[in-house]
């Protein structure tokens, strides 16, 4: 068994060991010295810092971090707290400039208002020649596409009209489309005025039989209004005839929507761009057909423009 002296002499050989022997006063905390520029240096040993605390005397360790150094701060030197611990070199970073709020000018409003007039056109004005192709070829599709639909639908309205003339005996140019439905419902105009004519009297002037004849007499269809198809098939075809008609004149209409969306889109493109340097002009090539001066009419010249 160790005696009282083998004891001492084994905790000052420990104390040496691990803090080359150095001692703070009653109650300090140990903060590293910093260098120059308020950080630790690697491996350097605890500097003793005096605080007013009752209890014994404490060791130092000393710290050796290689890679990363160990600082303690002071509560007034930081926000983080009166204990901030940071490892690495830190530097204060420079601070992010604001972002300027685009704002709509004069120029910029003009240059919208040209996109909503013709899409492409904004771009075109500042120098976008990709996005302005884009933007105009999509409008020239889009009226493309509306032309083609509204000849469809003048086509097949033709169609029905003229099978209602020769296989039912009414000509409908001019009526409204309630009454073009109406004749594709009912097989002739007396089927009508059976069906629904003097259902109606019946229902106004049940008690009444002399208001009952007289509603009839005033809302039958006959003369230029009746109609009789001469099979079911033909009045058959002119349904389809009808619906092919009508679904064509929906079409056209769903591409004037889209011929709305290509403006808006590229009046918001071009206020986004407006401002931002146009990228560099690629080669191109331009053809030109241009009339010769003098007296021959039908005298032309052809040119073709190399852009590099």
């Amino acid at each position: 068994m160790m005696g009282p002296r083998w004891a001492r002499l084994v905790t000052a050989a420990l104390l040496l060991a691990l803090g080359g022997g150095a001692r703070t006063a009653a109650g300090s905390i140990a903060v590293p010295p910093a260098g120059p520029d308020g950080v630790t240096m690697p491996g350097a040993a605890l500097a003793p810092r005096s605080e007013a605390r009752p209890g014994p005397a404490v060791g130092t360790l000393a710290l050796a971090r290689p890679a990363a150094s160990f600082v303690t701060r002071a509560p007034g030197d930081a926000p983080d707290g009166p204990l901030a611990f940071s490892f690495g070199r830190h530097r204060a970073r420079s601070p992010r400039p604001a972002p300027t709020p685009e704002v709509l000018g004069s120029e910029r409003a003009r240059i919208l208002l040209r996109s909503l007039t013709l899409p492409g056109w904004g771009q075109t004005t500042l120098g976008h020649r990709t996005s302005a192709v884009f933007f105009g070829l999509t409008e020239t599709a889009v009226w493309g596409t509306f032309t083609a639909f509204r000849l469809q639908v003048a086509m097949r309205q033709d169609a029905f009209l003229r099978t209602a003339r020769l296989q039912a005996g009414i000509d409908l140019g001019g009526r409204d489309e309630e009454w073009r439905r109406i004749v594709g419902s009912f097989d002739s105009s007396d089927d009508y005025n059976r069906l629904v004519v003097a259902r109606d009297a019946a229902n106004l002037y049940y008690d009444d039989p002399v208001a009952y004849r007289a509603y009839i007499a005033e809302h039958s269809l006959k003369g230029a209004d009746a109609w009789n198809w001469a099979s079911p098939a033909d009045q058959e075809r002119y349904r389809s005839q009808r619906k092919s008609a009508q679904r064509a004149s929906q079409r056209a209409n769903t591409t004037l929507a889209v011929a709305v969306a290509n403006r808006i889109v590229s009046a918001l493109h071009a206020a986004r761009i407006a401002g931002h340097p146009a990228p560099a002009a690629r080669s191109s090539w331009q053809f030109e057909v241009v009339p010769v001066e003098g007296n021959d009419a039908t005298a032309f010249q052809f040119r073709v423009h190399a852009r590099f």
